[in-house]
């Protein structure tokens, strides 16, 4: 089954979601003063990671719709080449921080 370009676009976008929220509950849960004052704490790195991901995929949906080309499209695989490897180094991050969340909480018992 082959996918189209605004597939694979989407679906980056939604996996980005997922690892982002991923991070985020990691984060919550590995703070032990509360979701407030974490989300106060780490909130504007957030959002900057989001804009971060999130920015790439905007320009490449935007391509897809937009610009009808039959030739290459450099800048539609730069940009989903970049959110990619994003990702992983978000996942990356992720299953550092809910690691060690099991971690301490494995040894607290």
């Amino acid at each position: 089954m082959q996918l189209s370009d605004m597939q694979k676009i989407l679906m980056t976008c939604l996996l980005f979601i997922l690892i982002l929220w991923f991070l985020i509950q990691g984060i919550r849960k590995h703070t032990s003063n509360g979701a407030g004052s974490s989300f106060r704490r780490w909130g504007r790195w957030f959002i900057g990671l989001f804009i971060v991901g999130a920015v790439p995929l905007g320009f490449a949906l935007y391509t897809e719709i937009f610009d009808k080309r039959l030739d290459a499209n450099i800048g539609l695989g730069l940009a989903m080449f970049f959110v990619w490897a994003y990702c992983v180094i978000l996942l990356c991050t992720a299953l550092v921080v809910w690691g060690r969340y099991l971690y301490k909480r494995k040894i607290k018992k």
